[in-house]
């Protein structure tokens, strides 16, 4: 009886333990997330031309922006593209881009930037 009791105990104690690790841990993750939402929120865009060339530093990781019009982009945003598959066996397959939805299709950006700045 006294072992059913020490192994329940000490179970208990183990799933409580990893518990208190598993919600830390999450919350660690909800405010790196925070932290990456509010900084791409305020970027608002960059010189594709300085973004894109070799002189980037590589240690430094380079922000998404549209490389047609350098509007910012968040994770969930993507570029219209398209892959040329007629090329001879052996070379580089060109990708060609043709903009995000702001420049490409003509979608509005949001427009609570442009309310703060008076225009």
């Amino acid at each position: 009886m006294i072992t059913l009791i020490t192994i329940l105990v000490t179970a208990l104690i183990i799933f409580m333990i990893v518990s208190m690790l598993i919600s830390s841990g999450e919350t660690d993750l909800d405010k790196q997330k925070a932290d990456r939402e509010k900084k791409e929120n305020e970027f608002q865009g960059a010189d594709p031309k300085k973004v894109y060339n070799k002189k980037w530093d590589p240690n430094i990781p380079r922000p998404r922006i549209c490389p047609a019009c350098g509007t910012a982009l968040k994770r969930e945003e993507f570029l219209y593209a398209s892959i040329d598959d007629n090329v001879p066996p052996g070379t580089r397959r060109p990708v060609h881009i043709y903009g995000c939805k702001y420049c490409y299709l003509g979608i509005q950006k949001d427009t609570s930037i442009q309310e703060n700045l008076d225009i």
